[in-house]
């Protein structure tokens, strides 16, 4: 039941129930997201028949795991948050199965459905049946890069069928670390259109402005400036930004209030066909919304 990380980069960090003896396995869980996530109280109303796996891949800021496992409940309140250490945010949506939260309002949340949660603010989480989970956990510095303001997207269901939402949840089911630590991209270069995706979702969420003319115009200089980098394998929005002189908030805000993300840019420029087909199927369809 040890979690190992192996050496080679990302790291990976594994851990399944099945390696601890049946009587001991829920006890030996309930740890497991405390120590890796954030600390919480876990809840099961069948402990001695319990089954659960874990599998981390750390990009840097973001970490992105998959989960699965019977049924169970999860809460997190006063006493578990003074127990922790920095601030963090955690996208969850479940691939196969209902579930229900409380976060800021109480939720019911369907296969497919995304929800933000904010370690600052309590939480409930039940999950009555077996299921699979993508999670994505952000640091608070990683997080607040992106969006000035989280509080706009957490506690609320961000649904598949809406606006970018659609590209949102898309794009976070293909992010499992199988797929991460294949990708002949840069980890960078993924967080980064996962950091794009949740700009525009806020933006679209809390019902964006018109762009201004000087916004407009640093959007043109912007697409100018990926489309004659693109090429650059290791090219990241901070590349870009120092190019404009402008922070990589200014920057990927700017995109946003056009309709564009970094991510998106850099797949949608005039790239050699050669170089166009390393692109992995998991980013097709995700970077127009």
């Amino acid at each position: 039941g040890k979690a190992v990380a192996p050496a080679h980069a990302p790291s990976t960090i594994r851990w399944t129930a099945d390696e601890v003896p049946p009587a001991a396995r829920f006890d030996h869980y309930a740890e497991v997201p405390s120590t890796t996530q954030t600390p919480m109280s876990v809840f099961s109303e069948k402990p001695r028949s319990f089954a659960a796996a874990m599998i981390m891949v750390d990009l840097g800021g973001v970490s992105v795991l998959r989960q699965n496992g019977a049924g169970n409940s999860a809460r997190r309140v006063h006493l578990e948050m003074e127990r922790s250490g920095e601030r963090s945010f955690h996208l969850l949506m479940s691939l196969d199965t209902e579930w229900k939260a409380s976060h800021r309002g109480a939720l019911r949340v369907r296969p497919g459905e995304a929800v933000l949660f904010d370690s600052d603010l309590p939480y409930d989480i039940d999950m009555a049946q077996a299921y699979e989970f993508v999670h994505i956990r952000f640091t608070d510095a990683w997080m607040h890069q992106w969006l000035p303001s989280p509080d706009v997207l957490v506690g609320r269901a961000i649904r598949p069928d809406q606006g970018w939402g659609r590209a949102l949840t898309a794009f976070a089911q293909q992010l499992c670390p199988a797929a991460v630590v294949d990708s002949p991209l840069p980890t960078r270069l993924m967080a980064d259109h996962l950091g794009s995706l949740l700009a525009l979702c806020a933006h679209e969420m809390a019902a964006p402005r018109s762009s201004t003319s000087a916004e407009r115009a640093l959007c043109d200089r912007a697409l100018e400036a990926i489309a004659q980098r693109c090429q650059e394998a290791s090219l990241s929005a901070g590349d870009v930004a120092g190019q404009l002189q402008v922070s990589v908030r200014t920057l990927h805000r700017t995109l946003g209030a056009a309709g564009e993300t970094f991510g998106g840019a850099v797949m949608a420029a005039p790239i050699p066909a050669p170089v166009r087909m390393l692109e992995p199927p998991f980013f097709r369809g995700v970077a127009s919304g």
